[in-house]
């Protein structure tokens, strides 16, 4: 079935199939079964895709297992690949260096790396001080779904801000459920030309859509975030190339707040929202489909 998808849509890059663990408390017997496993589907794999001549990011397993981490990349790299995805889900932030360089340090650095597991800022700049070179974008829709818009910034943005060297603890994203937010007419971000910045779609208009529950609260935030991911993208690779990641880093570090932003839409718990701009809304609704 899996050949037969691939001759079907001639996908850009294939990901091979992968014994995934979610089990957190997993022992070594069943990690051990997952990277053989893992390797045995990713050689099934490439003879298909060498067929079709497509690309192949194959999968470094080991899960929570140092040892098996690295047995996992050195036979993944005697493959014919070009290009790996570690996974990194669910893993502590103090345990993500040695499991990362556990795999990094057995695979060529010519080739690309992908990890999961990283979508967030802290994550994402992590895993460039240990070798990752592709992340997912998945931060800009959690961000969204919470109602929340990117206002971090990174390297020279950073540094041009004239609070910078008092500030701290900074939040590094704005809440849009905020009923404060009901009357501030600016724009999410005066610096930002994404579409909803700079029409501009002010904060108070967007804080009524999410009440409201139209769907063009999250079209907007979502084009703000997956805009100011890029953004934060970009200035990573400008501050790589002059030599400045670790400096710009720390300094992030420093800056901003580094506790899980919360989900105030669970929060939003009033029965008639008597800031919002438009009428007042009933929270609680029974749909019929």
């Amino acid at each position: 079935m899996w050949a037969e998808a691939l001759t079907h849509y001639r996908p850009d890059v294939i990901s091979p199939m992968a014994d995934n663990i979610t089990d957190m408390e997993a022992r070594t017997k069943r990690i051990k079964k997952s990277v053989d496993r893992s390797l045995k589907w990713l050689d099934e794999n490439l003879i298909k895709s060498k067929e079709l001549d497509i690309p192949v990011f194959a999968h470094v397993m080991g899960h929570t297992d140092i040892n098996e981490r690295a047995r996992s990349a050195i036979a993944t790299a005697e493959r014919d690949v070009q290009g790996f995805i570690l996974n990194l889900l669910g893993l502590q932030r103090d345990e993500l260096n040695k499991h990362i360089r556990a795999s990094i340090d057995n695979l060529p650095q010519e080739k690309p790396r992908i990890a999961y597991g990283l979508s967030s800022p802290e994550g994402i700049l992590e895993g460039i001080s240990n070798g990752i070179d592709l992340f997912d974008g998945s931060y800009a829709y959690k961000a969204t779904e919470k109602g929340r818009a990117i206002i971090f910034k990174f390297g020279e943005e950073l540094a041009s801000k004239d609070t910078i060297s008092t500030e701290s603890n900074q939040p590094k994203t704005l809440s849009l459920w905020d009923t404060q937010l009901a009357h501030a007419f600016e724009p999410l971000d005066t610096t930002c030309k994404c579409d909803a910045c700079s029409r501009p779609h002010t904060k108070a208009y967007i804080h009524h859509l999410l009440n409201a529950h139209e769907m063009l609260g999250p079209i907007l935030l979502m084009s703000h975030n997956v805009y100011q991911l890029n953004q934060f993208m970009t200035s990573i690779r400008k501050s790589i190339e002059n030599n400045r990641f670790e400096q710009d880093k720390e300094t992030f570090m420093k800056h901003y707040s580094h506790v899980k932003e919360g989900d105030d839409m669970k929060n939003h718990e009033d029965e008639e929202d008597t800031e919002s701009l438009g009428v007042h809304l009933k929270k609680k609704r029974t749909l019929l489909f």
